[in-house]
């Protein structure tokens, strides 16, 4: 069994927690978050997109009993208040969306953790490596003390630029991640940090620059200044997509491509992590689905053989956090 503390239990904290309820190898130890235990419980149980949580859950001084396995409730606001060592925890994973710097990550490493997975970019991204499931799976040390897993939009990209790159061969991409608003965004028109960031997410659809480009050409250096990235976030709770524009060096077709994701998404390089989908679905028909991304065969485009167009859908937290529980996972051993 895999002791795990979640830092953070928002989204993608609360996320982790329900998936890990399936996984027979890991136990969430703790939760540290600022807000009040009570609030924490109640949003864990009662929750807007996934529904009201499957297991009962029984209160106790410190914390919560869920399927028998005990998890902790404290505040710890920072590395420096931690105590992982009174915890037993194996992974410290770092849920609180914001970006993370080394020399906090590791301290959390002295202070008893074994391992810190970070569930946002890093600060600085040639400091923490960054692993994208299906992407550079053979270049990443999973021995490293401090992991980050980059965002979710790169997750659903980068395994499908890895692939298509290693056969066509790509020139230029340009990325708008399509994306669901989320607690960093305002509910009303409020004044704040940035102009367009202050207007109401559930009223408009706002335009803003990621780091999306640079996370992707960190783990695929071969696409080093070929990215572009983009975000619209649009009046939707969950659901996002990702038009993905390319200019490929070698000649292709959309049936072409349909059928080369077709055999890549079922028994090769993208199993598991990528789909491709022929339904005409929409943002809420991938609510709670565990892949990264889904490539929308309907959508494929293409012009003049070399210009191609992806639409590519996700759930915003759900298959991001899947990619973290099977790495926690695949680290079992190290723990015995």
């Amino acid at each position: 069994m895999i002791n795990v503390s979640l830092v953070g239990f928002g989204r993608i904290g609360r996320d982790l927690f329900r998936q890990s309820l399936d996984n027979e190898e890991i136990n969430i130890v703790s939760v540290s978050d600022t807000a009040d235990k009570e609030n924490l419980i109640y949003l864990l149980k009662y929750d807007s997109i996934y529904g009201q949580l499957d297991h009962e859950i029984k209160v106790i001084d410190d914390g919560i009993l869920v399927n028998d396995k005990k998890t902790v409730f404290n505040n710890w606001k920072n590395a420096e208040e931690s105590d992982w060592n009174s915890l037993n925890t194996d992974v410290v994973i770092l849920a609180t969306g914001k970006p993370q710097n080394l020399m906090e990550s590791e301290m959390h490493i002295s202070k008893g953790a074994k391992k810190v997975f970070i569930a946002s970019t890093p600060e600085n991204l040639e400091e923490i490596p960054i692993f994208i499931s299906g992407c550079n799976d053979e270049e990443i040390d999973l021995d490293s003390s401090v992991i980050s897993f980059g965002s979710n939009t790169a997750n659903a990209v980068a395994p499908i630029l890895k692939v298509i790159n290693n056969k066509y061969g790509v020139e230029e991409v340009f990325i708008t991640t399509v994306h669901g608003y989320s607690n960093s965004n305002r509910l009303a028109d409020v004044a704040g940090e940035g102009f367009r960031k202050n207007r109401a997410a559930g009223e408009n659809i706002i335009p803003s620059i990621t780091n999306s480009s640079k996370v992707i050409e960190t783990v695929l250096p071969e696409l080093s200044e070929k990215i572009a990235s983009f975000s619209m976030t649009v009046p939707v709770p969950d659901g996002s997509t990702i038009d993905l524009t390319l200019n490929l060096k070698n000649n292709t077709s959309k049936e072409e491509i349909n059928s080369f994701f077709d055999e890549k998404t079922t028994k090769d390089d993208l199993y598991k992590i990528i789909g491709i989908t022929y339904d005409p679905i929409v943002s809420s028909d991938v609510v709670g689905n565990s892949l990264s991304g889904i490539v929308d065969g309907l959508s494929t485009m293409c012009i003049d053989d070399n210009k191609l167009k992806l639409i590519i859908w996700f759930d915003n937290g759900w298959g991001y956090a899947s990619r973290i529980i099977e790495a926690v996972t695949m680290l079992g051993s190290q723990f015995e």
